[in-house]
């Protein structure tokens, strides 16, 4: 299968099929369509299929065009196969869910932190592949909702303050993370974005881990309840300025585009979490996938003093770089374009 599509406003694809393959529908989606927003992302302006026609239900984002069956491709079209997906050809129903799930292997974010990639991942892949065999109306900002209740539930459940509702309020939390892999896994795989979504996704991680600090500052009560509302409070504070700035410049919640003072000037967030970097490891420490696992353990462990400790320590650390970002480097908004 050609993997390449020249980058102009003539480029097209001719996708070829054997018999009705195309239309087999893998990880929620026609194998047709699918290809279809593949080479459009790619760069291509329009595809060209050999087949009867197939309704598609969500609009293209590029022209598609039936043609008769053994019709040949336009001279200097890009010729690719409408029946290979992720590498594999779509023969039968195996070979089907064989390709669904190396799509969906490949839906997690090439940033993501050490939780996420060795122990969150065997259950939000497995989650995102059943929603993704439901109806297209279950989309993914239905499961970002449905994290945050999870996770203000958790809170509540936490402010009882006993051994029992302390320890399930960390498992609760820990769902709400693998919840939290799942919306985007899901967007990603039946390209389904949308900047309600990325606010959604963003801001719905500081809403339940700012409210669940403060509830276990309550449920610790004395000292604690000061503690963890000011360790809320902190992180709260350099949240908004980070939305605020990166909407200012962009004009959507996308928090990774904002560009710290130690950070360099690249062109990606790739870039800048390059793996081999032992600074991405170290920052691996504060990524929520990484925490929150770590406050589980806390709450199972009678030990919730964590949670709030380590709050506070997050929030020191945000508000130092803010500080430090605004005053001495004087850059209230560094966005990588």
């Amino acid at each position: 299968m050609a993997d390449t599509v020249a980058h102009n406003d003539e480029s097209v694809v001719f996708l070829e099929t054997t018999g009705e393959r195309h239309t087999l529908v893998v990880g929620g989606l026609t194998a047709l369509e699918r290809r279809v927003r593949e080479c459009a992302r790619r760069g291509a302006k329009r595809v060209v299929i050999a087949a009867a026609p197939l309704a598609i239900a969500r609009p293209l984002p590029i022209p598609l065009d039936f043609v008769a069956p053994g019709t040949a491709a336009p001279e200097g079209a890009a010729v690719e196969r409408a029946d290979v997906i992720a590498g594999v050809e779509l023969v039968d129903d195996a070979a089907r869910k064989k390709a669904e799930w190396a799509l969906i292997r490949g839906m997690n974010k090439s940033y993501e932190g050490p939780v996420d990639a060795l122990i969150n991942w065997r259950f939000s892949m497995r989650i995102t592949r059943w929603l993704a065999r439901r109806s297209l109306a279950v989309t993914p900002n239905h499961v970002t909702i449905t994290a945050i209740l999870l996770g203000l539930a958790a809170s509540a459940l936490a402010t009882r303050g006993t051994y029992l509702a302390i320890a399930l309020a960390g498992i609760l939390l820990e769902v709400n993370s693998i919840l939290d892999s799942v919306d985007g896994e899901l967007a990603r795989l039946r390209y389904q974005f949308s900047k309600l979504g990325q606010a959604l996704d963003n801001m719905s991680d500081d809403i339940v881990d700012n409210v669940f600090i403060a509830a276990v500052g309550y449920a610790l009560g004395g000292v604690w309840l000061y503690l963890g509302l000011a360790a809320a409070g902190g992180r709260v504070f350099v949240s908004l300025s980070v939305y605020f700035a990166v909407w200012k410049k962009l004009g959507n919640a996308d928090v990774m585009a904002y560009r710290w003072w130690f950070e360099t000037d690249v062109a990606t967030v790739d870039e800048q979490f390059d793996p081999k970097a032992i600074t991405t490891w170290l920052r691996s420490f504060g990524r929520r996938d990484t925490y929150v696992f770590v406050w589980m353990l806390a709450c199972i462990s009678a030990f919730p003093y964590w949670v709030v400790c380590h709050g506070l320590v997050i929030a020191g650390v945000n508000v130092s770089l803010w500080i430090a970002q605004t005053t001495v480097f004087r850059a209230k908004a560094w966005i990588r374009r």
